[in-house]
């Protein structure tokens, strides 16, 4: 905010000459001016700070904020070089309609338009159409039971991000529309929704971020034990489940790999897909994800003592949303190979240039999940330090109940097969 300083100048200037004048409307146009400038040198860029920290520069209230500042700064320098009467004049209409578009943009983000994009990337989920109390939100209707609706507010929640949908179609049947209004503002509002690498460590009560309880996958074993040395005792709670899958290009002709088969890709023991009877020649890429990802851990998980092989930088991937990207639209990696969950694959992003594969001839169906025919299939669970209590224990006993496990059902998880009790 480089004009900030200069119109608060020239404004203190305004304001004492009109003091030593006693020139009313002079002293009237200095005041405003100096109020205008103290909001921008203040709120503005607190704004501007808060909306930049939760990536929100993709989004079109943003870039409507940066056009009215660089409008701004431009139309008003240029008028004070011309002529100074105009100028004031010009300078306090153009400052009160950047600060009115400045409180809208602010406004639109402390409500619900968060995750609102000019157009949608098809690699990055939309988790604005799953905003509890958005109008024309994705979320299911639940009619929940009064004895696990919240009572003393809405708990502060953190999710992985393929579990977004299920933390809010949680709040959204448990809490009022004036709870969650209240406990939903600022950042990062009620639910935050990060990457499984931060989720844990916003359970910890020194956490500037702390949450009451979290949606998660099992903690890695790093994450575990850094929960140990806090002194944390992290109760986990099944409530879903979900399959593990790996994915190629639409264009790779591979349908199926034996679990052997993804272990030795990923040890480094195959090199080609040549390797694990695929007829292809494109280079075979084992993309991964970073470490303490969710996805990562599982992988850690199904190679058991078996080391996974470090990977290329560029085959290092961070978000989920840009393993699919780089596996489906760059041409010289027809031959990657990623991973990821059924649901996040097939519902949240529904990636249609690549293709999900078979596991030892075992499709990632609900039916399998659910029989446990699929080979590699995690739980979903609750997490909180120690034994939930209070409205987090309303949760954990919603989540838990026929009526919660046909909400996750419905969402397009997998429920556990009896109901479970906190």
């Amino acid at each position: 905010m480089v004009y900030n300083g200069f119109m608060s100048m020239n404004a203190k200037n305004e304001f004492f000459k009109g003091m030593q004048e006693a020139d009313g409307k002079r002293i009237a146009m200095g005041c405003l001016a100096f109020l205008i400038c103290v909001l921008l040198i203040v709120a503005i860029p607190f704004a501007l700070l808060m909306i930049v920290f939760e990536s929100f520069f993709r989004t079109f209230h943003f870039w409507m904020l940066v056009a009215g500042e660089l409008g701004a700064f431009t139309l008003v320098y240029a008028w004070l070089a011309r002529k100074r009467r105009a100028a004031r004049i010009g300078a306090v209409l153009l400052l009160g309609a950047l600060i009115a578009v400045s409180i809208h943009a602010l406004w639109r983000w402390v409500g619900h338009d968060r995750f609102a994009r000019i157009s949608e990337d098809p690699y990055e989920v939309p988790y604005w159409r799953y905003a509890p109390f958005r109008k024309d939100n994705l979320l299911p209707l639940c009619d929940a039971p009064a004895e696990f609706r919240f009572r003393d507010g809405v708990p502060r929640l953190a999710t992985a991000y393929a579990l977004y949908p299920v933390a809010a179609a949680a709040v959204h049947a448990l809490a009022t529309r004036e709870a969650f209004d209240k406990a939903d503002r600022g950042w990062p509002g009620c639910i935050y929704n990060t990457g499984s690498d931060a989720l844990f460590s916003t359970l910890s009560a020194t956490n500037l971020l702390h949450r009451d309880a979290a949606l998660s996958l099992r903690p890695s074993a790093e994450q575990m034990a850094e929960a140990r040395q806090k002194g944390l005792n992290y109760e986990l709670l099944p409530v879903a489940r979900d399959a593990f899958v790996f994915f190629v290009h639409a264009d790779n002709p591979a349908t199926n790999l034996a679990a052997g088969q993804i272990r030795a890709i990923y040890s480094g023991r195959a090199t080609s897909w040549r390797d694990v009877g695929v007829d292809f020649a494109a280079r075979l890429m084992p993309f991964q994800r970073n470490k303490n990802s969710g996805s990562q851990t599982m992988l850690e998980r199904i190679m058991g003592d078996e080391p996974i092989m470090p990977p290329m930088e560029e085959d290092r991937l961070g978000g989920m949303g840009e393993i699919f990207r780089d596996v489906a639209e760059y041409q010289n990696r027809r031959g990657a190979l990623g991973f990821s969950f059924r649901y996040y694959a097939t519902t949240l992003l529904a990636a249609g240039k690549v293709r999900l594969l078979a596991i030892d001839g075992v499709e990632p169906t609900v039916e399998n999940i659910r029989s446990g025919a699929y080979p590699f299939v995690t739980d979903i669970y609750l997490t909180t330090v120690d034994s939930p209590t209070g409205d987090v224990a309303r949760l954990a006993g919603f989540l838990t109940s026929s009526v919660g496990r046909r909400l996750i059902e419905d969402i397009g998880y997998v429920a556990p097969e009896t109901e479970a009790h906190p």
